[in-house]
């Protein structure tokens, strides 16, 4: 890295306005790299004019925490929650150092407001109450309370949606945005957002680790602050003892955390995706961005085979300033929150962009802090002590000490100046009765629902069969090459979050003599969590799908075949918020070839969209498939065994009439139980010759069978989830591959055919 200018010349005013947050004007003015000298930086406004974005920064932030195992569980990220943490106020020139949460048993985590004159932490107090999120004054007064969850809340950060500007706002609103008079509802301060991560009490991940954090919105205003943008109050969980009102804006079975704003006003944050054999079992984290209102999240680094760190952990990633590098914590464990620090470019975010900042020198690095003019503040530690640098990024290693105290860790420094908001995007909130879509200021579209937040949202893929990965034999390759028109539908599968009360019910690794290993547990022998069926969609002849399920629901998606088989599954969560869409050109290919790119017609968005042949106003998907007699796909139809959620009505062919559709609740989603479904048959047509003396032994009925004193499955289950000698485990087993029965012995010989290239095992016909 070298010193450089940033920014061009602008050749008119027109085009200065059309510039995006990044760019600036020239001017002569360098920005400093590395060391610890302050530099100039420059940012380009709303406007298009160049303005400086940050003054001087005299003082930092920043928590230390007890050099003891339970003060500093670097090892457990990002279940970060250390006993004994404070956080400091210190001033850069005289070296004093005031400690500002002295009432707080540990308090962690400090993030900035745009203006430097006050601070949101994580924290427990010491009157109780759990991790919750504060708000404090950088003096060390003001203390405010602004969470009052239940569960584990930390890593807060400030979003400045509706407080470009301060002052008061005042609040507009009519019933519908092209329909009656706008009215004022009064005003509210415009103090923006919070976004945070937070985990409820009593959950497990895919890893059966006991926390599963998601991303939340805090509306500072009880929702008005929400109401002020949209024209509703934010309707999510509320406490109205502290003013404040939450929402979930992400959804994962695993975790997302460590969010960020980035400069154009998305939120960056690591993903733990973990969904059973996804990267052989291990799962990945990986970078991902998303709207502030969680509508529109798309993977950045890491999420993909062959990008450089593989199944190591990603963390506490920030932006650089002026060559816009996306930094973060490198780890050598998805779990752990040091490591060394590397760096993909923000703009191209691929492989040959990749660099590793920090030199192999024996010391752990965390907590990177990029300021604007380029300098870059980290905490490093050479044999366990860590302190607050300044990066040198000429020779890759800590530079500059700026304080370490010896009997404390140091970490998570958090500067303190003015600085740049970036311009907030568009978002959405759900009202009691409303779910309103909006840009900037200004509501576009509202639509009166029932029941937020089970609630419906859509999503189209232009080709189904347009993909980059693979034929192979694992769940997420494709079993076989497929053209348009071989995908004849897709199957969405819900993601169900481990909660068990009564801890003697569950127990972890009771399938380990299974496919499953160690992620097995008393629900599962395999390394997937519990599931259950959202619904089936069919796809067009040309490969196109689109259809509406469930909002705020963690889903993954099954390309099936003639047979009702998958094909391909995407071993990554997805999720919808309700009334929004998502569209994707192909499965795992953002290439310019898709259909999207080209802006070419597909026959599902035609459909949809202009087509009276829709029964109904959007494509729900629906319950089952419908076979022939010999087991070949015969499609579907809109209107038959509709699922769609039960707070929404639906009119007829174009919309014309209204009547009430009988939705889809909990207790009518459908899922597969081995004990209820399956075993039964078993029972009836093949355990009278599948027995002790013919394998799989198939014989006991739904009695447990006890495997190391634990008595958790069935001899059925035990036999057919059995591994095969020489055979991954992410694969399959002797007779059933989890998520590809394409793939699996049992499927083969019951279908007494080839399904796929990828045979189970040799000699598999004629069957004996």
């Amino acid at each position: 890295m070298s010193k450089r200018k940033i920014g061009g010349v602008v050749a008119s005013a027109i085009m200065a306005g059309a510039l995006v947050c990044g760019s600036v004007f020239a001017s002569g003015n360098q920005v400093m790299v590395g060391g610890s000298k302050q530099g100039k930086a420059l940012w380009t406004d709303y406007s298009g004019m160049s303005k400086e974005v940050q003054g001087p920064v005299d003082a930092l932030l920043f928590t230390q925490s007890p050099r003891t195992t339970k003060g500093d569980p670097y090892q457990n990220y990002p279940h970060y929650v250390p006993e004994g943490s404070r956080i400091v106020l210190y001033n850069l020139k005289t070296k004093e150092l005031k400690v500002l949460t002295n009432d707080f048993a540990t308090a962690f985590d400090p993030s900035t407001y745009w203006d430097g004159k006050k601070f949101a932490f994580a924290g427990v107090h010491k009157k109780g109450g759990g991790c919750q999120i504060w708000e404090m004054n950088v003096d060390g007064s003001g203390l405010r309370q602004m969470t009052d969850y239940k569960g584990t809340c930390r890593a807060p950060i400030y979003y400045a949606a509706g407080s470009i500007e301060e002052g008061q706002g005042r609040i507009i609103w009519r019933d519908r945005y092209f329909e009656g008079d706008w009215k004022e509802r009064g005003t509210v301060e415009k103090t923006g957002f919070i976004i945070f991560a937070g985990s409820p009490d009593g959950v497990m991940d895919e890893f059966h680790n006991p926390y599963a954090y998601n991303l939340f919105r805090l509306d500072t205003q009880g929702g008005h602050v929400t109401e002020r943008i949209t024209g509703h109050v934010l309707s999510g969980i509320e406490f109205p003892s502290i003013n404040t009102t939450i929402d979930q804006i992400t959804y994962n079975i695993s975790s997302n955390f460590d969010p960020t704003t980035t400069p154009d006003g998305n939120i960056l944050f690591s993903s733990t995706q973990a969904n059973g054999s996804r990267a052989g079992g291990k799962g990945r984290v990986m970078l991902c961005v998303d709207n502030w209102d969680g509508a529109y999240p798309r993977p950045i680094y890491g999420n993909c085979e062959g990008e450089v760190g593989g199944a190591s952990g990603r963390s506490q990633a920030k932006i650089t300033f002026g060559d816009r590098r996306l930094v973060y914590v490198e780890s050598p464990y998805m779990n752990w929150g040091v490591g060394q620090l590397a760096s993909v470019s923000w703009d191209a975010p691929y492989n040959k962009t990749y660099e590793r900042l920090t030199k192999d020198d024996g010391g752990l690095y965390r907590s990177p802090y990029p300021l604007p003019d380029d300098r870059m503040l980290v905490s490093y530690a050479e044999r366990g002590d860590f302190g607050i640098y300044w990066f040198d990024f000429k020779n890759g290693k800590a530079g500059e000490l700026v304080h370490n105290d010896p009997e404390w860790n140091d970490h998570q420094p958090a500067p303190i100046y003015v600085k740049y908001r970036p311009r907030w995007i568009n978002t959405f909130t759900a009202g009691k009765n409303f779910g309103v879509t909006t840009v900037t200021y200004q509501p576009f579209d509202q639509v009166k629902v029932e029941g937020y937040p089970h609630s419906w949202a859509t999503w189209i893929c232009f080709d189904t069969t347009l993909t980059d990965i693979p034929v192979g034999p694992y769940p997420h390759q494709k079993a076989k090459d497929t053209k348009r028109g071989d995908v004849k539908a897709v199957r969405i599968v819900e993601g169900t979050q481990c909660v068990e009360p009564d801890a003697s019910r569950f127990k972890v690794g009771a399938g380990s003599h299974l496919l499953g290993g160690c992620r097995s547990s008393s629900n599962s022998g395999t390394a997937f969590q519990q599931r259950r069926i959202i619904g089936y969609q069919y796809v067009e002849d040309d490969g196109s799908v689109v259809t509406s399920q469930t909002a705020d629901t963690p889903y993954y998606i099954q390309n099936l075949d003639e047979r009702g088989m998958a094909v391909q599954t995407a071993l990554v969560w997805a999720y919808l918020r309700p009334y929004h869409g998502r569209i994707c050109s192909g499965c795992h290919d953002g290439s310019y070839r898709g259909r999207a790119f080209q802006n070419q017609h597909a026959k599902a968005l035609y459909n949809w969209w202009y087509d009276d042949r829709s029964h109904y106003d959007s494509p729900f998907a629906f319950g089952y498939l419908k076979f022939d007699k010999s087991g070949i796909y015969q499609g579907v139809k809109h209107g038959d065994d509709v699922v769609v959620p039960s707070d929404v009505y639906y009119g007829g062919p174009s919309g014309t009439t209204s009547q009430p559709v009988e939705g889809l609740t909990d207790d009518k989603r459908r899922t597969v139980d081995f004990r209820r479904d399956i075993q039964p048959i078993i029972d009836v047509k093949c355990a009278g010759c599948h027995n002790a003396g013919s394998s799989p032994d198939l014989s006991g009925g739904s009695e447990l069978v006890s495997v190391d004193g634990v008595s958790a499955f069935s001899r059925a289950y035990t036999s057919l989830l059995e591994p095969q000698r020489g055979k991954d485990a992410n694969l399959g087993g002797k007779y059933v591959n989890p998520s590809s029965a394409i793939n699996s012995l049992l499927i083969w010989r019951l279908y007494e055919t080839a399904l796929s290239q990828f045979a189970p095992r040799e000699n598999v016909f004629p069957i004996e």
